[in-house]
């Protein structure tokens, strides 16, 4: 179906080449190791590709199954089972947290106890993270460790006060499901999200010496040059950050939670549940809900989560409204998966929503001569085709409107329309195989790429 849609809009096919030119210059620029990206569509793979290096030394290229260290999108898997738990009856989210762990005993003087929900929603007045510096010394405490720390940390505030990203309360969630279904955090959700889903190459649990791993990098230096970060599992903080996956896989966890039919995974309604906002910002542009981050785009509404580990940055977002997810990512600090992930939405979901309303005007099939990527001193464009028209494109400037190529009626030359032109001309100029050497835009030029 995916490929149909493809074939039958080219407006659409131009979109994912604009974002796919764009992707490949921004890396270039930020010096990117790696990076994966997918675009699901209706349950399926729309489009996806590796970039770059999953192991710059050994020049590993980037798969869709490689794996990335996913960190805090762990967090969705634990809540997808926190919700299986209440759709069997075993909890309710509005439980105390001391009615699952007895040592739990945690309180804001003279505020009602924490509940699951509170864990969920990051409104519990709990710490962000560890009692040790976790993160700058890539050392997770144990559970036991966890708890005897967490004990001497009272709340800062009450339940509900403010929403405060909290691993600690995703890890307590981990606990939760221990205690609740008999089984450890990892086994649980194996059994009953991964195995379920066809997530083989997933794991709870990433093994050190997995050949699909991706190495995870530094921030660029100083002198601009990475260095592979540590392999460290999260212990008692694993329901939080701990999971290890692939695009192949996240495209099929992708497709569960865009689904809104009875699965063996989640109910119909929890699922909703999972996916509407349960805490609002004052900005009323962004909030959490049961284990998914909420923004607005535009017009959409983005749900989610982002995912941040030393050495991994990723993204893993859906817009359920038109039935698509686009996914990120990376192996190396300072990578930026929202930046990714956002234009993505901008340049393809529009037309995936067109393709779904009217077929694609016609063009004439002359000016798919033109097409490419062009490159001068000053930066890039990419000359397209869309909305039955012949645009170009800055790659180096993507928030400003295209310019529009109108055709005259001399061969290869084109009047341009732009907001504050004059007029001029844009004229295409052919080397000796009739193929296109180079655009003449405003009496300078650029070349065109070849491609490899």
């Amino acid at each position: 179906m995916t490929l149909a849609l493809l074939n039958e809009n080219p407006d659409l096919a131009t979109a994912i080449g604009l974002y796919d030119a764009w992707i490949r210059l921004t890396m270039h620029r930020k010096q990117q190791p790696g990076l994966a990206v997918g675009i699901v569509y209706d349950g399926e793979l729309l489009w996806g590709r590796g970039y770059g290096y999953a192991d710059i030394e050994a020049k590993t290229p980037v798969r869709l199954d490689t794996r990335f260290r996913i960190a805090s999108i762990s967090k969705t898997f634990t809540a997808v089972a926190i919700l299986q738990l209440r759709d069997a009856g075993l909890l309710s989210l509005d439980d105390p947290v001391s009615q699952h762990l007895d040592w739990f005993n945690l309180q804001y003087q003279d505020a009602p106890e924490i509940t699951v929900r509170n864990l969920l929603t990051h409104t519990s007045g709990l710490p962000r993270d560890s009692h040790n510096p976790m993160w700058t010394e890539c050392d997770a405490p144990s559970w036991g460790d966890f708890v005897e720390g967490l004990k001497t940390r009272p709340p800062t505030r009450p339940p509900y006060h403010k929403f405060a990203y909290s691993n600690v309360g995703y890890s307590l969630l981990g606990g939760v499901i221990e205690q609740v279904s008999g089984a450890s955090w990892a086994q649980y959700l194996q059994r009953n999200i991964v195995d379920p889903l066809g997530m083989s190459e997933t794991h709870p649990v990433p093994q050190t010496d997995d050949p699909l791993l991706a190495t995870g990098y530094s921030q660029l230096s100083d002198c601009y040059e990475r260095r592979p970060m540590p392999f460290f599992l999260m212990n008692g903080f694993e329901a939080s950050a701990n999971f290890a996956s692939s695009m192949n896989d996240l495209v099929k966890y992708a497709a569960f939670h865009l689904s809104e039919d009875v699965n063996a995974v989640l109910s119909p309604h929890s699922l909703r549940d999972m996916h509407r906002i349960h805490w609002l910002e004052p900005s009323w542009s962004e909030g959490y809900g049961l284990g998914s981050m909420q923004y607005k785009l535009d017009d959409w509404s983005i749900s989610g989560h982002a995912g941040g580990y030393p050495g991994y940055l990723t993204g893993f977002t859906l817009c359920r409204e038109h039935k698509v997810a686009i996914i990120v990512l990376t192996n190396a600090l300072g990578s930026t998966p929202p930046e990714y992930i956002n234009q993505g939405y901008k340049l393809v979901l529009p037309e995936i929503i067109k393709a779904a309303e009217a077929p694609a005007p016609e063009v004439d099939p002359a000016w798919l001569l033109y097409l490419g990527e062009y490159f001068h001193d000053w930066g890039y464009e990419k000359v397209l085709l869309r909305n039955g028209q012949l645009q170009i494109v800055s790659l180096d400037a993507m928030e400003y409107p295209p310019v529009i190529l109108e055709p005259t009626d001399a061969e290869h030359v084109f009047t341009i329309q732009e907001q504050g032109g004059s007029n001029e001309t844009v004229r295409f100029e052919l080397d000796e195989s009739g193929g296109v050497l180079r655009m003449m835009l405003r009496n300078e030029y650029a070349f065109k790429r070849r491609q490899a």
